[in-house]
């Protein structure tokens, strides 16, 4: 359809937002997460749909960690829908500017979340619009992206030899690249994990450690140190995201690469961790940036910088993303937390051996499974006498 209207620019098309709409889900990961500074409970999508007077209808998800989806698409639904109804969706710089601009007083955080999930909508339709995957539209830089397993499991009973185990399941699902959470209370016990972890994965594998903020700057070089030794891929999050100046100092006293970035909303937070030379990979979330959109902008500012992206998160969609633009990393596959293992697609994407191969749908090629939704929509009443929060 592209290449049709490229060769007769007599042929406008057009597509235009008619309708929309948006609601909120709440289920718990497919199996425990727990890490150094979070024991998590649920999950939030909140997922909109847009409807063009195509006909077609392109769908879009934001997510949350078990706070904030009721906030975010009472935002969607009361103040951004009205904004992109009869735009066109070819104009997706002007939707974004305008959804940015209108919103901007809320600071970012939520709004950017917003924003997303109407974005990606957008560029669902796009994608069908044009007749092509979304990994195409951002630049087709491959056509697959080696995976790594990424574990959520800190939790106080699970010893050494449970740990050991999993990575032999990993290995024997042809990963070689693992992540795992580090931040116990006794630094010792982080180090018999990673020793065994990187003696099981054998000089062919990869690891790479997590630590959810954990850590003070102090904290980070003295222990940091220590690390050094494994040859790690690289250690994540090691202290507070909005600590730049002690990231930068960590990267300057360590070998081990830094990477993060699922903390940070913006392009302009992004740049001030790339020059003050504060992070190795950059991890930006498609869902806390403000969607396709902005990531595609953060992904080319870090190629400019000569650094790797890997987003976190979201791997059905990340994949698209990955396999779009030149200076791709690895897909992060989160145990416990793809659509597909939490039921929610009516067509399942999965890695195979290690390697996800984006589908080649028009848009992003996710179907979500209606039925399996609607069993864990948000009641806002329910969370009011339930909620007691994760964060420890």
């Amino acid at each position: 359809m592209l290449a049709r209207a490229l060769s007769h620019p007599e042929v406008e098309i057009l597509m235009k937002i008619v309708n929309a709409s948006v609601k909120a889900y709440r289920l718990p990961p497919a199996s425990l997460w727990e890490d150094a500074t979070n024991k998590v409970e649920s999950l939030e999508f909140v997922i909109v749909e847009l409807v063009s007077d195509t006909g077609a209808t392109g769908v879009g998800v934001s997510y949350t960690v078990d706070i904030g989806g009721t906030a975010i698409k009472a935002l969607i639904d009361d103040y951004l829908i009205p904004l992109v109804i009869g735009m066109d969706v070819r104009n997706y710089e002007n939707i974004w500017n305008r959804l940015s601009r209108q919103s901007r007083r809320l600071g970012l955080g939520v709004n950017s979340m917003a924003i997303a999930a109407i974005d990606i909508a957008v560029w669902d339709l796009l994608g069908k619009l044009y007749q092509q995957p979304i990994f195409r539209l951002l630049g087709g830089a491959r056509e697959q992206i080696a995976s790594y397993i990424s574990e959520i499991n800190l939790s106080a009973d699970d010893t050494v030899d449970d740990l050991v185990r999993r990575v032999d399941e990993y290995k024997a699902q042809k990963y070689d690249t693992v992540k795992i959470k580090i931040g116990k209370p006794d630094f010792s016990e982080d180090l018999e994990r990673i020793a065994k972890v990187k003696e099981r994965l054998g000089s062919a594998g990869r690891l790479l450690v997590d630590l959810n903020q954990k850590w003070s700057s102090a904290e980070a070089i003295q222990k940091g140190a220590q690390l050094d030794k494994f040859d790690l891929g690289w250690i994540e999050e090691p202290m507070m995201c909005q600590d730049i100046a002690g990231h930068a100092a960590l990267k300057r006293s360590i070998r081990t690469p830094i990477a993060l970035g699922e903390s940070l909303y913006s392009r302009q937070q992004f740049l001030e961790y790339l020059r003050a030379d504060a992070v190795d990979v950059v991890q930006a979330d498609v869902a806390f940036v403000g969607g396709i959109t902005e990531w595609h902008k953060i992904a080319h500012l870090a190629n400019a910088f000569g650094k790797q992206v890997a987003p976190h998160y979201m791997m059905e969609l990340s994949l698209q993303l990955l396999c779009g633009v030149q200076n791709s990393f690895m897909l992060e596959n989160v145990i416990g937390g793809s659509f597909t293992e939490l039921g929610l697609l009516e067509e399942p994407i999965v890695v195979k051996n290690g390697v996800g191969v984006p589908s080649n749908r028009p848009g992003h090629g996710l179907i979500f499974n209606r039925s399996a939704l609607e069993m864990h929509e948000l009641s806002a009443e329910k969370i009011k006498s339930n909620f007691s929060g994760g964060s420890k």
